[in-house]
């Protein structure tokens, strides 16, 4: 089985994503919101991601890496505002 090569930029992504979901996981725990929606959220911010941002995003250059670096760690952000925020509209 042979594993697909990365470029930069995905690596980049992932790093993000792998960290920020990391930190999610435990602001979900400490503000006691429900982990579904916050994966849900991370998910839905990913999916959009990769149908606006991802064909911008090529390159090797320090900034586009950065770029994806930081996308990969809003995404989970994106997660934890959906989860808070229907968390406060919960009756």
């Amino acid at each position: 089985m042979r594993l697909p090569r990365l470029t930069a930029v995905a690596k980049g992504q992932l790093w993000g994503m792998l960290v920020g979901f990391a930190l999610g996981l435990l602001a979900c725990e400490k503000l006691e919101l429900s982990y579904a929606i916050f994966v849900i959220g991370m998910l839905a911010a990913w999916v959009a991601s990769e149908r606006y941002l991802a064909p911008r995003l090529t390159g090797a250059d320090g900034r586009t890496i950065a770029l994806a670096v930081a996308s990969g760690l809003a995404f989970p952000a994106v997660g934890i505002a959906a989860a808070w925020l229907l968390q406060a509209l919960r009756p």
